[in-house]
């Protein structure tokens, strides 16, 4: 059985419990993968066990000791992670198993980042007879118009289209970035901010979001009067800029571990007009400095939260200048 990520809803309860996602839009496919985590959790499934390439000669033995359930009850999800390339044998063979199609006790959830799939294989052609094939393809525009609006299901249906159409033209075809977008409204929803007007340049809502190019451009005094004036007037941005300057620090030691820095960016979704910037960035910090700025921004998400006695607005300002110091 086959289907798109965008109707996979319709789909659910017709198919048995093993899933294969593929398709070169990575949202789409952890999109499809947290629907499916959902469902199979008010299904009973309770219970989870990630394999990756170093443990697929583990698969069939973890299929086979959990078929007749657990003591207590509990479903269990395998969750198959599977880089580009040739399907190994370890996968294939589940296919193979007898009655595999029939177990209510275990759910198989297989994450292919393989862009396309030869459905005249023999092995698809039994696949297709024992999972959903989830297809997870970049989208045209009038379907990520659709996807927006299924993301935006927060927020007030007077400022939907807005919002939409906003998100829309600023990352055309690039789903991570619409992601991020959507992931900002749900903090400002969350916060109880003004979302309406944060695509305005001249909005004070927007205050926020020029931070992240003060930072990347090392742009110290800018950056901590950003803090300043948001400390006295908009003290409940503290998630917002927690979300944000964690985003940069994440981005770059990610890009920082990679052959091609600018490639691994885009895939983050962050703006080819701040990439430039981004990449001199990177330059001027080592990997040590960020995973070590990963643990502070770690230390200030707890702070905004309460969780624990140390001063907010003393440790953003001294992550930012430690940010934007050579």
């Amino acid at each position: 059985m086959k289907c798109e990520s965008l109707a996979l809803n319709k789909y659910l309860d017709k198919s048995p419990n093993i899933f294969f996602l593929y398709g070169a839009e990575v949202v789409l496919r952890n999109n499809s993968k947290d629907i499916l985590k959902k469902h199979l959790y008010k299904a009973g499934f309770r219970e989870r066990k990630l394999i990756t390439k170093e443990h697929f000669d583990k698969i069939e033995r973890a299929i086979i000791e959990n078929s007749s359930g657990s003591l207590f009850g509990s479903k269990l999800i395998i969750d198959i992670h599977h880089d580009q390339g040739k399907i190994p044998d370890q996968i294939i063979k589940i296919f193979e198993l007898d009655n595999i199609s029939n177990n209510t006790n275990v759910a198989i959830i297989i994450n292919s980042h393989n862009e396309k799939l030869n459905s005249s294989t023999k092995w698809v052609k039994k696949m297709d007879q024992h999972a959903l094939i989830v297809e997870c393809k970049k989208l045209k525009s009038f379907e990520e118009k659709i996807w927006l609006k299924n993301q935006l299901g927060f927020v007030d249906e007077t400022e939907m289209k807005s919002f939409i159409e906003n998100i829309y033209e600023m990352n055309i075809g690039n789903l991570v970035a619409q992601q991020n977008e959507v992931n900002i409204l749900k903090l400002i929803y969350k916060s109880g901010m003004k979302a309406s007007g944060i695509f305005e340049n001249d909005s004070a809502e927007f205050i926020p979001f020029e931070l992240e190019d003060e930072i990347v451009a090392l742009n110290t005094s800018h950056a901590l009067r950003i803090i300043k004036s948001i400390k006295e007037s908009e003290a409940h941005y503290a998630p917002l800029l927690v979300w944000i300057i964690g985003k940069i620090i994440n981005n770059s030691t990610s890009a920082k571990q990679k052959s091609n820095p600018q490639l691994s960016l885009q895939k983050t979704g962050v703006w080819s007009n701040k990439i430039s910037l981004y990449i001199k960035f990177i330059k001027i910090h080592s990997l040590q400095k960020l995973i070590g700025l990963q643990k502070k921004i770690y230390e200030l998400d707890l702070t905004s939260k309460g969780l624990n006695k140390r001063n907010f607005w003393d440790d953003i300002d001294n992550i930012i200048i430690e940010m934007t110091s050579n």
